[in-house]
């Protein structure tokens, strides 16, 4: 697992509800060419998806909800890009040419117990435009 550390960014259009955070626009946008990224271009990832790990990076430095974000590599490995979907989201209409979707886990600020996420990540022109987390719940089997 990689612990994904945070830095700072100018961003904007920040939503932000209990259940689910979404950022679009980012106005700088993070370089994936770091060598904090430099490891997953070795590991043969796909450029757009180290941006999205990179735009996670940097959004969750921002986020009141969570403090800590993590990508396993496995996961980052087996990211679906969907080059089909044509906007980012029903609630947040951006563009996109792709989406970036896997699984990720963070840390609530405060809390010592670890959440699934479902993240989400839209890339136009090669440029990340928005970013979204959504807990992701098991559902529980009642007897």
């Amino acid at each position: 697992m990689r612990k994904l550390r945070s830095s700072p960014a100018a961003v904007i259009g920040l939503l932000a509800t209990a259940s689910f955070f979404s950022l679009v626009h980012a106005q700088e946008a993070p370089d994936p060419s770091k060598e904090d990224y430099a490891y997953l271009t070795r590991m043969h990832v796909p450029q757009p998806v180290i941006r999205c790990v990179a735009a996670f990076d940097n959004w969750v430095a921002l986020t009141p909800k969570y403090d800590t974000f993590i990508v396993p590599d496995r996961r980052v490995l087996n990211a679906r890009i969907d080059d089909d979907t044509t906007v980012f989201s029903a609630g947040n209409p951006v563009p996109v040419d792709e989406v970036i979707i896997m699984r990720a886990f963070a840390k609530t600020r405060g809390h010592s117990q670890w959440t699934r996420l479902d993240s989400r990540c839209g890339v136009k022109d090669g440029r990340v435009v928005g970013v979204s987390l959504t807990p992701n719940v098991k559902p529980q089997i009642v007897r």
